[in-house]
């Protein structure tokens, strides 16, 4: 039961997801085969034919949802082999029903040889899936390449380690399956977390982490046990119980000292955070007009409240001339050029004993050069600084060493800094923000017509249906409406896929393509051909959609306007950089030496592409005469970001 409510719990969240269907089916045959096994193993009807069928169809099921995940981009040999899963699936289920049902050697020696090697077949492709996508995708990809690998082992390492090596090498009873079992949970729980969240953890960081405490584990495991075989006399399987109890004896105290780790540090955060608040208070000084001397009081208030020290003094250097801006406690009884004298350069804190009383020296370097000190007195109760107090003075030196360096030029830098933030604006990346608002727009219009608009227009088409099944309403009439009512139908979802092509974020870039062949071929007297290779690359969606219109847009222009009887459609993945082409052997035109010209000729499609191509980084050449017919060629990095294209879907 509970992969069913995983597998409806990712459903809820992403309905219209293709690859979210093909999850809950998975999780659906998975939990009916292990549900069964018991009642099989009792042979109790039907469980026993309901797990056969399950468990048959399983291989084909888990090939379908990784067809679609993380991508629907696959190689051809992969649907290849998902057909041949389903050809045995089907093979072993007839030989069960029409044969193996009366005779037990027939399902030992026919169906269940066929079920395993379905099986062992499915997870091999998979696993070679697996192995070219973390060959030839970006980070996010490989991250949910080694997530997904690491919730398989988490899975099954229990069942491996605790009750079939036991059973099988060992010669003692392992862990009953019906325990060990439960830790396969794991991996369908990994696979809904992927479908069903934008981010995930970074695994490999995570790993970087926790590396050191692994080895640290492994150590201690292998000491203990030479140890425990050096004084005791032990079996084995003594042994592994022991081991149990430490590795959960370690994990307890791991999590022990993780929840009281955010206790121990409440403290230090609090003084953190009032560092920061200070460091704004002392910068909008500066703003205002606020000599160093009142900013060099404000952080020695600072230091005060955060560490309970007898004095503090800054030092500056006006134009290489030291001079003392604050002082406080034990340093009002020195007068400045006695203070002046105990300064000298130095990259590093120093301790000095004045007058049988410690005083530490904390320079302020910018580039390698010392530019004013913080001297601190030592604590009121005589005890030495805690390792917190340290990093608490090394982060009030940083930040006074930023805000003294800067107060000079503050107001020059801010006059400056408006000019050059105007200066400066990105034209491409403001107009990709404009872009993917009005992608936002569409989509909104988009779900509000076929939400709304779309839904009451359906409803009326049945209403009028029952009426004329009724016989309330003249016939002719009735039918005038509905071929109107199913025009309007048709002309609303014409423009939801005109204004969004949702089509693209649910099916992938390569499938969307052959839509578009298809529905061109349709509706015009045109062939097109398509040459789509990625090489498993994952198309991040924006990008896909961005790529989809532009496309759309130049078949349509050929067309239209070029009088060919074939078009060639090109895109190929090559280097990180998405290649786009699009040709015909129409009746061609003169290219103008200035794109902004092509709207004299009427040509506001290839200015629009040409715009899109700008605000995504990319090239466009368009090479074209009159009678030789029109190539236009888009060159477009690939952004790597890794965003699925069965990511997020809508209903289209």
């Amino acid at each position: 039961m509970t992969f069913l409510f995983i597998g409806i719990y990712s459903y809820l969240q992403k309905p219209n997801s293709i690859v979210v269907q093909h999850f809950l089916a998975l999780m659906f045959i998975s939990g009916l085969a292990i549900a069964l096994s018991t009642s099989s193993s009792w042979n109790i009807k039907p469980a026993k034919e309901l797990e056969v069928i399950a468990v048959s169809f399983a291989p084909y099921i888990l090939m379908k949802f990784f067809e679609h995940f993380p991508s629907s981009t696959k190689p051809a040999f992969f649907r290849q082999v998902r057909m041949i899963t389903l050809l045995i699936a089907i093979f072993a289920t007839l030989i069960y029903f029409l044969i193996g049902i009366r005779h037990d050697v027939i399902v030992s020696t026919i169906v269940r040889p066929f079920i395993v090697a379905n099986m062992v077949l499915s997870l091999l492709s998979c696993i070679v899936i697996f192995y070219l996508h973390l060959q030839s995708n970006s980070d996010r990809i490989r991250n949910q390449m080694y997530l997904l690998i690491a919730g398989l082992i988490l899975s099954f390492a229990p069942v491996v380690i605790l009750s079939l090596i036991p059973d099988a090498f060992l010669s003692f009873s392992g862990v009953p399956f019906h325990y060990s079992l439960s830790s396969i949970i794991v991996f369908p729980m990994t696979l809904s977390y992927l479908l069903t969240k934008q981010e995930v953890v970074d695994f490999r960081e995570i790993f970087r982490k926790i590396s050191f405490q692994l080895l640290a584990v492994i150590l201690s495991l292998v000491a203990f046990n030479l140890l425990l075989a050096m004084f005791y006399k032990f079996n084995l399987k003594s042994a592994v119980l022991m081991n149990t109890l430490l590795v959960c004896t370690f994990a307890v105290y791991d999590l022990i000292h993780k929840g009281l780790e955010p206790l121990k540090m409440k403290k230090w955060d609090l003084k953190n955070q009032e560092i920061q608040k200070e460091k704004l208070l002392i910068l909008q000084q500066l703003l205002n007009g606020k000599h160093l001397e009142y900013c060099a009081k404000l952080i020695a208030d600072l230091i005060h409240k955060t560490i309970d020290v007898s004095g503090v003094c800054l030092i500056w250097k006006n134009d290489n001339i030291p001079m003392v801006l604050h002082k406080t406690g034990v340093f009002l009884h020195f007068n400045d050029a006695e203070l002046l004298t105990y300064v000298h350069p130095s990259c590093h804190p120093e301790k000095m004993n004045i007058n049988g009383k410690n005083f530490f020296f904390y320079p302020m370097n910018m580039e390698d050069v010392t530019i004013g000190w913080i001297i601190i007195g030592e604590k009121t109760n005589a005890t030495v600084f805690e390792k917190e107090e340290i990093k608490l003075i090394e982060k009030i030196r940083i930040n006074a060493t930023e805000l003294f360096a800067s107060s000079k030029s503050l107001q020059q830098i801010e006059k400056q800094l408006k000019e050059t933030m105007k200066e400066s604006q990105d034209y491409k990346q403001f107009h990709l923000l404009l872009i993917n608002e009005q992608e936002e727009e569409k989509k909104k219009l988009s779900v509000f017509l076929h939400d709304e608009v779309l839904q009451n227009l359906i409803l009326l088409f049945n209403k009028l249906e029952l009426l004329s099944k009724n016989k309330k309403m003249d016939n002719g009439v009735i039918e005038d409406i509905k071929e109107s009512l199913r025009n309007s139908i048709f002309e609303i979802r014409e423009m939801c896929h005109e204004l969004y092509p949702v089509i693209v974020e649910d099916l992938g870039l390569e499938k969307s393509l052959y839509s578009l062949k298809r529905k061109c071929q349709t509706n015009h007297n045109v062939i097109i051909e398509i040459d789509y290779n990625t090489n498993l690359r994952v198309i991040p969606a924006s990008l896909s959609i961005q790529v989809f219109r532009m496309i759309k847009e130049l078949v349509c222009n050929a067309i239209k306007h070029s009088s060919s009887k074939k078009v060639f459609v090109s895109v190929v993945e090559t280097n990180n950089f998405l290649n786009i082409k699009v040709k015909d052997h129409g009746i061609g035109f003169k290219v103008p030496n200035r794109l902004s010209e092509l709207s004299q000729n009427n040509h506001l499609g290839l200015i629009t592409i040409q715009k899109r191509v700008n605000q995504l980084k990319g090239t466009l050449d368009i090479q074209s005469e009159p009678g030789a017919g029109t190539c236009v060629s888009i060159t477009l990095p690939i952004d790597g970001d890794g965003t699925n294209e069965n990511q997020s879907i809508t209903s289209g």
